[in-house]
């Protein structure tokens, strides 16, 4: 028997979407692997397809890899359990340290994503910049020279993810002199985001802002030693952007925060 009342909560979430229907609304992953935790990757997702993204884009270390004769099965159980549920969603991947560690991790990294390790694309008005340093923990030269070229097209907004935050240290300390940021001064790049440490946070630097996307399931045990918790950044969560033109609108995170005290058990947040 179909119910005369309307769910509340659909109503509101029917409402918020069409408000922001003209915008472009699109979601960012963050790691799943260093110790992938049950389930919660699963809820990420669940939580990302109801709020209905234009794209998804996840930040690299989907698989936990390490050993070549694992890697097909780690990827494959994914598709069953999580990826074949979301086929009508675009996906697009970053390499991650997990996900790219040899000639063979590669190969199928890239029968399974077709991209390329590097590459961009564009979505209402703006650029979206991939690139790959899932082998070293600077920007190999060849993705700084893939970055600049790239990032020569017009645009109303420009996007640059990489896995690891090469460009962290630089930022914090305020290096407006280092290469990579000079890049993204001189062409305008709107917002930066990396992966790798499992740790929300964000920073700006000559206009230019910088995220670490948090974890999306990997392991949180480095938070947990150092007994930092939330205010630190250290909770399960995806990032949602909304916005049009070069003006992000809105950036958040949700999904299952890690009470630190309690590390076993995720609770809703």
């Amino acid at each position: 028997m179909v119910s005369k009342h309307p769910d509340p909560d659909s109503l509101t979430r029917r409402a918020v979407l069409a408000a922001m229907a003209p915008a472009a609304r699109w979601a960012i992953v963050g790691d799943r692997t260093g110790g992938a935790q049950p389930g919660v990757y699963e809820r990420v997702w669940e939580e990302v397809a109801a709020w209905q993204p234009d794209l998804v884009i996840s930040i690299g270390d989907t698989i936990q890899g390490g050993d070549d004769a694992t890697v097909v099965p780690q990827w494959d159980d994914l598709d069953r359990r999580v990826f074949s549920r979301y086929r009508s969603i675009p996906f697009y991947h970053v390499a991650g340290n997990h996900d790219v560690f040899s000639a063979h991790s590669e190969r199928e990294y890239l029968k399974r994503q077709r991209r390329g390790l590097r590459y961009s694309f564009r979505h209402k008005g703006a650029l979206f910049v991939v690139l790959d340093n899932s082998r070293a923990d600077s920007l190999p030269a060849a993705d700084m020279a893939f970055c600049a070229k790239e990032l020569q097209a017009e645009a109303d907004a420009k996007f640059v993810f990489l896995h690891r935050p090469s460009w962290l240290f630089p930022v914090r300390l305020r290096v407006t002199g280092d290469p990579f940021h000079k890049l993204m001064v001189r062409h305008r790049v709107s917002h930066v985001f990396s992966g790798h440490v499992h740790q929300l946070l964000q920073l700006e630097l000559d206009g230019v802002r910088y995220s670490m996307v948090g974890s999306s399931g990997g392991s949180l045990e480095r938070g947990v030693q150092a007994r930092q918790g939330e205010k630190e950044g250290w909770f399960f969560q995806w990032m949602q952007v909304v916005g049009t033109g070069t003006r992000v609108k809105k950036l958040g995170s949700t999904a299952q925060v890690v009470d630190i005290d309690r590390p076993a058990g995720p609770r809703r947040g």
